[in-house]
């Protein structure tokens, strides 16, 4: 029999409730977020029972996702029978930033969802015939990957650009490490990074203050104690000053990656560099000086390739933001034949944009496109919880949800271009590109900006 989750669980005066109300619909969300997540892979503790140093790629995503496939004694189809029942869901997502645990349904059933929410994040039973389930599903999953190659090109981009740092890190994990996941691994994962000082509790909808904490406080309060488990990223640091940048500078040269997929009649292409940490004072001025070259529709970079010469349907680029310092890039989608032309294009532009900066008139243009479509990230309370809880857990003010289009407006064309210059490396950029390297190797070896770059051809089901 299920054991009674609201009787297990004593009482508890729990940290202040992230709440964002909506009273027009009886509908309720209610989040439990670990500070901890993926990230964790790059540098696990000893204490979750592996060696010092020894990383294994997917233990989070493993270890949270097999909580919820069994807790407080019920199995599998028995948890996901209850949830039904109640018309809620209970989820649990893993990104490299944190891991969220969520129930949402209509507010007269959150008691009862928020209680089967509580098995999962506390009591899970981590069955064997799950975990081995489980890793054959990760398994395929990756296979499934192999099919889908813009997914490729996101995911050896990812290896190459940040290496051993924990965006390097694959959330799902890989062939090698998937095989070595146990049962005991994710007992101990949980024992150690489920605790009360790694949590951030949230609630969105038909809630009072008052409500959400009584609800969080009554099932979440018999969370074992113990400390944040941050994952290891570099303290965020200047543009002038961030030994990380100035390395990077050092290095020197392109750096391509062609992911040798057969029978290719389009290419994806990726192509970026690391980027200034959020917190950075360049951060805001150089998404301002992104979006005018390629965040929008109208941007520079989408009439260039698109609008003017057909070269791919989309042309995009975009900043990167997380806890860690994330990726400026830039995403085209060409013919195979096209690719060695469209490639150059994309590498001119960005030397241009680099060298020459942005004409006043698309810088304006983009600050009214950032300062307009914020709305629309924040329209809804679950996207203004998702924004806090994200803000809380990369150390950003949490008034950066309504203060963003002043910030904005706030941003100068000095501003830009000192990010521009401290951030922006056309020397120094990785492209990966996932196509058939026969129809490619000519083209790109052709290429002037490639003369001196380095090339690496791997296959693409060797990661």
């Amino acid at each position: 029999m299920p054991k009674s989750p609201s009787s297990a669980v004593p009482p508890a005066v729990l940290p202040a409730v992230l709440l964002e109300p909506n009273h027009s619909l009886p509908l309720c969300r209610v989040q439990v977020t670990l500070r901890t997540g993926a990230a964790s892979d790059a540098a696990p503790d000893p204490a979750v029972g592996l060696a010092k140093g020894q990383a294994l790629d997917g233990l989070c995503n493993f270890a949270t996702e097999l909580q919820r496939r069994g807790a407080g004694g019920r199995s599998r189809s028995a948890l996901d029978e209850a949830i039904d029942a109640l018309g809620s869901s209970v989820h649990v997502l893993c990104w490299h930033d944190q891991v969220l645990f969520e129930a949402m349904g209509l507010k007269e059933n959150i008691d009862a969802a928020c209680a089967l929410l509580a098995d999962v994040l506390l009591r899970p039973d981590f069955p064997t015939s799950e975990s081995d389930k489980l890793r054959r599903e990760l398994d395929a999953q990756l296979d499934d990957l192999r099919d889908d190659d813009n997914g490729l090109m996101q995911r050896f981009f990812a290896r190459s650009l940040y290496g051993s740092l924990p965006y390097g890190r694959p959330v799902g994990g890989t062939k090698q490490s998937i095989t070595k996941y146990s049962v005991a691994l994710a007992r101990s994962w949980f024992k150690h990074y489920v605790v009360a000082g790694n949590v951030v509790f949230g609630a969105a909808g038909d809630l009072t203050q008052k409500e959400a904490e009584k609800l969080l406080s009554r099932h979440f309060g018999g969370l074992p104690s113990g400390p944040a488990h941050d994952p290891s990223f570099s303290a965020p640091k200047s543009a002038s000053k961030d030994k990380d940048r100035d390395r990077d500078a050092e290095q020197g040269g392109l750096r391509l990656v062609l992911v040798d997929k057969p029978e290719r009649t389009q290419s994806q292409i990726l192509v970026g560099q690391l980027a200034p940490h959020w917190q950075d004072e360049h951060w805001l001025p150089l998404c301002v000086s992104t979006t005018a070259f390629g965040g929008m529709f109208t941007a520079r970079l989408m009439d260039e390739v698109r609008v003017k010469r057909g070269l791919s349907y989309g042309a995009s680029a975009r900043l990167g933001s997380g806890r860690g310092r994330r990726a400026l890039s830039m995403h085209v989608f060409p013919s195979a034949e096209q690719t060695g032309e469209t490639l150059e294009l994309v590498l001119r532009l960005y030397r241009e944009w680099a060298e020459k900066g942005l004409r006043s008139e698309e810088v304006t243009f983009a600050k009214s496109y950032l300062q307009k479509s914020h709305a629309f990230t924040i329209q809804t309370a679950d996207d203004r919880l998702n924004l806090r809880t994200r803000l809380l857990l990369c150390g950003m003010p949490l008034d950066y949800v309504t203060t963003f289009p002043d910030r904005v407006a706030a941003v100068d064309e000095r501003r830009i271009k000192q990010a521009m210059e401290a951030s922006l490396r056309p020397d120094n950029l990785l492209i990966t590109i996932v196509g058939t390297a026969a129809t490619l190797l000519p083209q790109l070896k052709k290429l002037p900006a490639l003369k001196k770059a380095q090339i690496e051809v791997v296959p693409y089901d060797s990661y």
